[in-house]
């Protein structure tokens, strides 16, 4: 339990910052994802980032239980397979990504799910 609980005061509160600096900036945000994504270098960079990340939160937080501790697994996966995404097919990778950028509706949308899983992993990583 004391990994979960690390790593929900970590993932939780970065989350609502990220979410809320969306909502307040969605045209800088969309802006600097259309130049992330024309930069390969940086690209494939944060795709060996994310795998890292979610490699090492796959191998000490593979927990799949029935409560909150299974959003931070998820998140381990879904950083995993991000990050393999990025590797292996950065074009592929690219090309969603870019789709999702195209509209201010998804972005928005990405932002508020954000605020709530940091709201939720922030209020059961410090309520203990």
């Amino acid at each position: 339990m004391e990994t979960s609980v690390l790593l929900a005061r970590i993932i939780g509160p970065l989350f609502i910052l990220i979410g809320v600096g969306v909502l307040l900036n969605r045209k800088h945000y969309a802006a600097m994802a259309t130049h992330f994504l024309s930069n390969a270098e940086l690209y494939y960079f944060s795709g060996a980032l994310a795998f890292i990340l979610g490699i090492v939160m796959v191998l000490y937080h593979n927990i799949w239980t029935a409560d909150w501790r299974v959003i931070i697994t998820i998140i381990g996966w879904l950083s995993l397979f991000k990050g393999v995404v990025r590797i292996l097919s950065p074009t592929m990778g690219s090309a969603a990504a870019a789709s999702f950028t195209r509209s201010q509706l998804p972005l928005g949308f990405s932002a508020v799910v954000l605020l709530i899983v940091g709201g939720w992993l922030s209020f059961e990583g410090f309520s203990v």
